[in-house]
């Protein structure tokens, strides 16, 4: 069944997001809502429907294999307008990289009455930190195969795909299974955090997920650090020629 939209909260150029009840909504926008080019065509990214299968295939095999929180799978697929979606469980937290946005302490114990608060963005950091590391890479480490990408479909991180266009990305083999699951894009626009503890509750938006040479493992929990990843082409270059069947 295809979950009623009752409130949307955000839209990107590809992308909405809302909320229905207790479920999150991430939804394909619809060709009458994109930006058009010169000629009035469209402008969708690449592998918009893909996207939407590789993170609901993600999820399943996470929840399954890991004690790792993600957001749980309620429902996905295509709606009657054409549009892909995904429905999960709506996480009542903070994004990490919006904790900082404000004190998150209560009243008695707050870091400052008013405007950003650096403490709080590091106690949430740090939180982060330890959890990436011993639970998220070592829990991701053993998930372990033969193949790159996810049930034949490799989509690489955001900053692999900016550096090299391709249309199409081949799996690739080897003979012992050296390729580690990776979520892809594990920043701190991802990771959700509880809004008094500043704990995580969760790790979202697996699009960019699947089994990848070692190398790929990456995170990064700072805008400067993340912005590197775009730019350090040797390092792109090296990335590329790993996937490279």
């Amino acid at each position: 069944m295809v979950p009623e939209i009752r409130e949307e909260t955000v839209s990107t150029t590809f992308i909405s997001y809302a909320t229905a009840g207790s479920s999150f909504i991430k939804r394909t926008l619809h060709p009458s809502r994109l930006v058009r080019d010169r000629d009035g065509i469209p402008i969708n990214r690449l592998w918009s429907e893909e996207r939407i299968l590789n993170e609901a295939a993600a999820l399943k095999f996470i929840s399954k294999r890991t004690t790792i929180p993600v957001p749980r799978l309620i429902s996905y697929g295509k709606s009657d307008d054409g549009t892909m979606y995904l429905e999960v469980e709506r996480i009542l937290g903070i994004e990490l990289n919006l904790v900082g946005d404000q004190c998150r302490m209560p009243k008695a114990r707050a870091h400052t009455d008013h405007g950003p608060c650096d403490s709080c963005r590091g106690i949430a950091k740090g939180n982060a930190e330890r959890f990436i590391e011993n639970e998220v890479l070592p829990q991701l480490s053993l998930l372990r195969s033969d193949t790159t990408g996810l049930d034949g479909f490799v989509l690489p991180p955001p900053w692999v795909l900016e550096y090299d266009k391709r249309t199409h990305w081949a799996t690739k083999t080897s003979a012992p299974r050296e390729y580690v699951f990776c979520h892809g894009d594990l920043m701190d626009h991802n990771i959700m955090v509880h809004p008094e503890t500043l704990h995580v509750l969760s790790i979202f938006d697996w699009e960019h997920a699947g089994f990848f040479p070692q190398a790929f493992q990456t995170w990064a929990l700072e805008r400067e650090e993340y912005f590197r990843l775009f730019t350090n082409k040797e390092r792109l270059q090296e990335l590329v020629t790993l996937l490279e069947p």
